[in-house]
């Protein structure tokens, strides 16, 4: 699918490099769990409309587009929710929906990842701007992860979880 939409959508534009978090938590028939990930994603801004299209890199699978870049993060977001939902369903314990979570953290195209770490040189080097609208952040302190934690572990641990943002605050602008 994710290929599919990209040939339908492949502007030419500016690529800003950019960071994201998302909290989540996911109930199932059998155990309830929060989802912690953080990673990279590609944001392509068509300059004659504002368009946007977000592309994972890390976990590579993830796909959005939207009208601006608000609206393909929140088209993002609730992708993000859909898959959480989904692994939910074919899990049978907290272990294997883990299990499920960092396979999908670990799926990535080299392609995707050079075009990121390309978009981060030209904003490191002053060559691009980036998000104008979001905060800067260093892109050599970040990680890529998921934590899983089963509710009932995680209900005294739920300050460490970062409680969710709103959607506009889950990106950050990758640089300096």
């Amino acid at each position: 699918m994710k290929n599919e939409v990209r040939a339908e959508w492949d502007p030419p534009g500016e690529e800003w490099p950019l960071l994201f978090r998302y909290v989540e938590e996911v109930s199932g028939k059998d155990f309830d769990v929060v989802v912690l990930m953080t990673g990279r994603l590609l944001a392509t801004i068509d300059p004659e409309t504002g368009s946007c299209a977000i592309d994972g890199v890390y976990p590579g699978s993830l796909f959005a587009q939207g009208g601006s870049l608000t609206e393909a993060n929140e088209n993002l977001r609730s992708d993000i929710s859909k898959i959480l939902e989904d692994i939910m369903v074919s899990s049978r314990s907290v272990e294997e929906y883990r299990a499920h979570i960092e396979d999908f953290m670990q799926t990535t195209d080299d392609v995707t990842v050079a075009s990121w770490k390309g978009a981060l040189n030209k904003v490191r080097s002053g060559q691009e701007e980036g998000a104008p609208s979001l905060r800067k952040y260093d892109a050599s302190d970040w990680s890529d992860f998921a934590v899983v934690e089963d509710v009932r572990e995680a209900r005294d641990h739920r300050p460490l979880m970062a409680i969710p943002a709103p959607a506009e605050d889950s990106l950050l602008a990758a640089g300096l």
